[in-house]
């Protein structure tokens, strides 16, 4: 398991670049802001690991994850083909 320090990190960056998506010209940026909260919210989450249930509880903030960054890929693909 990585550290609890490494996946903060990785996520504070993943919200920094899902940010950078809000500045393109066509994106709903409302649509994407709502993602990137989303993304800044599971950070706290991380240091509140539920005892006995570590990897289903690491596995559901992954799924969380990738949900709220297909929401903005989605959203990056529909500007590009309007």
């Amino acid at each position: 398991m990585a550290s609890r320090r490494a996946l903060k990190k990785k996520i504070t960056h993943i919200a920094g670049d899902l940010f950078l998506v809000s500045l393109m010209e066509g994106v709903n940026r409302e649509v994407v802001c709502d993602s990137v909260h989303n993304v800044i919210k599971l950070i706290p989450r991380i240091s509140h690991t539920e005892p006995g249930n570590v990897k289903g509880f690491y596995k559901k903030l992954n799924e969380e994850l990738n949900n709220e960054i297909k929401v903005v890929s989605d959203e990056l693909d529909k500007a590009t083909k309007a």
